[in-house]
């Protein structure tokens, strides 16, 4: 049976104005291909990434938006630096709370992708697939410690579903029980739950973590476990302890 795929598949999106959503994705870098007024709102963009349409639901409430599409891309990190660039020429800054906003770019077990948010609370998971998934490693325990497993669930709702507030709950619970756990593991659920309070706008409470990192002795081996959280936690020391006024 053949397994060649000619189809393709062009997300319909809903928003409040059709003129915001248009503003927004040229700001990004997509063009405008069609723009419809009557017997509706309607128009169309078009990047090398993606195709998308809209159409004018004005009840539309973003916060409670549902709607969502992944866009599988070969370079990943182009795209995403391509679009930070953007967003910063538009909006001065790189938007990363409410609407519109843009996530950073994280690594999960099947990809490494960033979500995209837009005006009007649509979103859309952009990602580049693994050649190959990771590997199951035989020296896991076989019963994982409940830090282990909440900070996996934790890390997919904050970064492969954007539900910072959900992730925040699952974590909590268990930091009262984290001394079980190894160092390098408590060092990256600290560094995820900072980056949870940033994104929920509570920077005293992300400092609270920040400090909680910090304070932790991690040899070398453990330094080398952790990358991708020490490299957060400097991100985070900037936006948490940036002076006044910046």
């Amino acid at each position: 049976m053949s397994t060649e795929r000619n189809g393709i598949a062009i997300p319909i999106f809903p928003c409040r104005s059709i003129d915001e959503q248009l503003d927004f994705y040229q700001a990004l870098g997509f063009e405008v291909t069609y723009r419809q007024a009557k017997p509706n709102l309607y128009a169309c963009v078009r990047h090398r990434v993606a195709e998308l349409h809209f159409f004018v639901l004005k009840q539309l409430e973003p916060t409670n938006s549902y709607s969502m599409c992944y866009v599988s891309v070969p370079d990943v990190d182009a795209v995403y630096a391509q679009f930070c660039d953007k967003l910063k020429e538009a909006y001065r800054k790189i938007p990363s709370k409410g609407f519109p906003r843009i996530s950073k770019l994280n690594n999960l077990a099947e990809d490494r992708r960033f979500n995209l948010i837009d005006p009007a609370g649509n979103r859309l998971l952009i990602g580049q697939k693994r050649d190959s998934p990771e590997p199951i490693r035989n020296d896991r325990p076989a019963r994982p410690s409940r830090l282990a497993n909440a900070f996996e669930t934790a890390y997919r709702l904050a970064y492969a579903k954007d539900e910072p507030a959900e992730a925040a709950k699952v974590l909590d619970p268990v930091f009262s029980k984290a001394e079980e756990a190894s160092a390098a593991l408590r060092f990256k659920a600290y560094v995820l739950r900072a980056d949870i309070a940033v994104s929920m706008d509570e920077i005293d409470l992300a400092r609270t973590y920040i400090i909680a990192a910090n304070n932790l002795s991690l040899s070398d081996q453990e330094l080398e476990e952790v990358p991708e959280a020490t490299a957060r936690l400097d991100e985070l020391n900037l936006v948490c302890y940036q002076p006044e006024g910046d």
